[in-house]
């Protein structure tokens, strides 16, 4: 067992503690005031003398009676959670407000608790068990302002402070039951299965130049006519006059019938616009903070704005992932869309070649993590029919309003987090070549396409 496992099972033992620091804090300096008042030279004959002890006794007597109603109250909604506890009736239910947190660019996360007592004038706290081995602060509900005085029920909502973009699994929490002074602090743990994922924001992105490219519906006629490939996979039955320089001829070799290869025929009508965005990553970049958090936080982010920018446009879009996505019970294409974003990851599993169907795609995405050489090969080829949009990974750092990408659902992160992920940045091994990289992608746009597109 190393030092940061016994650190953690030391920090998780400490959840449980019965008491606080307050309380600690307040009975070293009662029993100090406590010894120095009662060794206070007064003369013996004074008729201040009695009274200053009796009074020094109520004093003493009314602090441990106030300790001791605290305790109970305290104790009292304990024993009554565990014996409901025992019963299967606790419903502890950890949701999230999608159309909220839209409207509020963030998210917020409801908990609901019944039936559980709050002790008198004292507080309701919890903290939260997630990803197997992370726990959150211990925190306050946001109450509604229509409950009751007494009540057997919590419900309430939380702004949770979370470093990434992507599907969390919670499987526990740690309910807190605390005094009016939060001297008291009497932890139970209740099993929880919940998952949600955090959304990332839009960022403001100029109108984007693209063509639908394929065709589902015949209703939208496009200016430029595409092709597309022929009827029946490209072959047909030869006929008197078709040319004979298209016969097929391993297949009459194998059948004895005569087939000739379908041309390519012009299509004017493209009803929807198929985006790609390609996590790929030509480097290793395992244990790589930077990359992994704030690059990848970035990447989802500008996706997630181009996908707003072309529906708002008025096409009809397809988001097309390149790593499969757990399903996800979300009716509507725009939340599957933000879930399919949010959960991926870089990988090394499918490069561009593999992804991108040159035939349908539109918009291709790539980032700086992408294999160089592959993109020259697709942009040499198709730049003229597919629009490629660059996204800077290292630019993410130099942005002056930072926060508009980092302020994801419902975290806004540290000023100084980000900072160590900037010094660990710095002194990254990858971070020349990732640079020499970013460069030469960025000639590739600019070179192949007009309208180039670097984010």
């Amino acid at each position: 067992m190393n030092f940061s496992e016994i650190r953690d099972q030391i920090r998780r033992a400490s959840f449980y503690i019965p008491f606080t620091v307050y309380f600690v804090v307040f009975t070293i300096a009662a029993l100090i005031s406590y010894k120095m008042l009662g060794h206070n030279e007064i003369d013996a004959d004074s008729s201040y003398a009695d009274i200053f002890g009796l009074l020094l006794k109520v004093a003493f007597a009314f602090c441990a009676s106030i300790l001791a109603v605290a305790f109970l109250s305290v104790l009292g909604s304990y024993l009554y959670f565990l014996y409901k506890k025992r019963k299967p009736g606790i419903h502890f239910q950890v949701s999230t407000d999608l159309k909220e947190s839209e409207s509020n660019q963030k998210q917020t996360v409801k908990l609901v608790i019944r039936p559980i007592l709050k002790p008198l004038f004292g507080f309701i706290k919890l903290r939260l068990l997630y990803d197997k081995k992370h726990f959150s602060d211990k925190f306050s509900l946001l109450e509604n302002s229509s409950r009751k005085f007494f009540s057997t029920s919590i419900e309430g909502t939380y702004h949770w402070p979370l470093p990434e973009i992507k599907e969390y699994h919670v499987e526990k929490g740690l309910i807190y039951f605390e005094d009016f002074f939060q001297f008291f602090s009497i932890a139970v743990t209740l099993p929880a299965s919940s998952k949600f994922f955090t959304q990332p924001t839009s960022k403001s992105l100029q109108d984007l130049k693209v063509l639908p490219r394929k065709t589902e519906e015949t209703s939208t006629r496009i200016e430029q006519l595409r092709k597309v490939e022929g009827e029946y996979l490209n072959y047909k039955n030869f006929e008197n006059n078709d040319d004979v320089r298209r016969i097929v001829w391993k297949i009459y070799a194998k059948n004895k019938e005569l087939v000739v290869r379908m041309p390519e025929i012009m299509d004017p009508y493209a009803s929807h616009v198929y985006l790609y965005a390609s996590y790929y990553t030509v480097f290793d970049i395992a244990g790589n903070g930077a990359i992994e958090v704030p690059f990848l936080n970035y990447f989802k982010v500008i996706n997630w704005s181009i996908y707003q920018n072309l529906v708002k446009q008025g096409f009809e879009v397809r988001y097309i992932p390149d790593q499969e996505v757990a399903k996800n019970k979300l009716a509507d294409e725009a939340q599957w869309v933000k879930y399919s974003i949010s959960t991926s990851n870089w990988h090394q599993a499918k490069d561009l070649k593999s992804y991108v169907k040159t035939s349908d795609a539109s918009v291709v995405v790539i980032s700086s993590l992408s294999n160089a050489n592959e993109v020259k090969d697709l942009i040499e080829i198709h730049g003229k029919d597919i629009t490629f949009i660059f996204i800077k990974l290292t630019e993410s750092f130099k942005n002056q309003n930072m926060f508009d990408w980092v302020q994801w659902v419902f975290v806004q992160n540290a000023k100084d987090d980000i900072d160590v992920y900037k010094r660990a940045w710095a002194l990254s091994p990858l971070r020349q070549r990732i640079k020499n990289n970013e460069k030469r992608l960025e000639d590739l746009v600019a070179k192949y396409q007009e309208d180039a597109v670097v984010i």
